[in-house]
């Protein structure tokens, strides 16, 4: 910096999702955000010391929470003291992730969030073996703008094929969308002699006069793309999902002896080196469908060893593979990039 200060880079990662605010069981639904100095040694990150509470409303949705982070973060570009802050990354559960990507989900017909890849029901599948082509905020933006104009416009199924067309979709756009639909709807009414050109002039005129954000607020924080900033969750993703799947496949499958055998195999498991909690194999069968992601943690490490003259040769290299899977994706730190990468590759051949 001019005067002489050291201007320090600090990187914050912003989570955001709906939590309960009881500690009974009732739910009570509240919008929570915390964030992380990943500056910091990956061993200290995940010691609740270090996660650092950001705010929290019943009411105010996370884009409305983002948007004052938003504006802290950017003036920090601007104006630094002492530091510039950086949002690397916007961990979350998949649904979250979406709506922070501005995307209509995985039940949209272009279900990812990253890329464009999928389509309508008869050619999505196929596609979904192919490569897609990358989303990007600015891209987003653009049809976010188009939805907004269509809006306008007054002609609500233009709105709905662009978002199904590009499986973009944005809560904020969507709620000044449903807005000037109606607004357009009342001024045909009201004055039934303007046309339609002059409509679509005042709509846009008043829009802009209005305070707050039209399209979701990280879109616009600096050096962040909420297309492609968004890291894949593994606990739902991983061990709620390809882990459970195969649990349920393998238990299924099995003789009343056979699961009375596998309990005996997986209670004398060494768990010497695995950071997992005490094995309750005996509990894991008996409520086999209603385990949580610790329990599938363990099974996707062990059940490999368990498993032989159980199951078919293909059940067992599928076991197999979700296990290296596993033990890819759980890795704290990555020293060596280029040797982790094609360690990837090899277990994918």
């Amino acid at each position: 910096m001019e005067d002489g200060y050291d201007l320090y880079d600090v990187f914050i990662p912003l989570w955001a999702d709906d939590v309960s605010g009881n500690k009974s069981k009732q739910y009570n639904k509240h919008i929570n955000m915390y964030t992380v100095n990943s500056n910091l040694p990956g061993r200290l990150l995940h010691q609740e010391y270090f996660v650092q509470f950001v705010s929290t409303s019943p009411n105010a949705t996370s884009p409305e929470q983002f948007s004052a982070i938003k504006d802290m973060i950017n003036d920090t570009h601007t104006h630094p003291i002492i530091s510039c802050l950086h949002v690397p990354s916007l961990p979350a559960d998949n649904p979250q992730q979406a709506e922070e990507a501005c995307h209509a989900g995985g039940n949209s017909n272009l279900l990812c969030r990253k890329c464009d890849v999928g389509g309508t029901y008869n050619k999505g599948y196929h596609a979904l073996y192919g490569l897609g082509v990358a989303r990007s905020a600015a891209q987003t933006c653009e049809w976010l703008a188009s939805q907004l104009k269509a809006a306008t416009l007054g002609v609500k199924s233009d709105v709905i094929e662009m978002q199904r067309k590009t499986g973009t979709k944005d809560k904020v756009a969507q709620y000044w969308i449903n807005i000037l639909l109606e607004k357009l709807n009342k001024m045909k009414k009201e004055s039934p002699d303007l046309s339609a050109d002059e409509i679509t002039t005042i709509l846009e005129a008043w829009l802009d006069e209005q305070p707050g954000d039209k399209i979701n607020p990280l879109l616009d924080i600096a050096d962040l793309d909420p297309t492609q900033d968004t890291p894949v969750e593994i606990l739902h993703t991983i061990l709620l999902g390809v882990v459970k799947y195969v649990w349920h496949m393998f238990h299924t499958s099995l003789s009343i002896d056979q699961k009375n055998l596998f309990v005996v195999r997986l209670q004398s498991t060494d768990l010497d080196g695995l950071t997992v909690p005490p094995l309750r194999a005996a509990y894991m069968m008996q409520y086999n469908n209603n385990l949580i992601g610790k329990h599938f943690k363990t099974l996707m490490q062990t059940m490999a060893f368990h498993v032989h003259n159980m199951v078919t040769p293909a059940q067992f290299q599928l076991i197999k593979s979700v296990g290296e899977l596993g033990a890819m994706l759980w890795i704290h730190e990555i020293n060596d990039m280029e040797l982790y990468v094609v360690r990837v590759i090899l277990s994918m051949v």
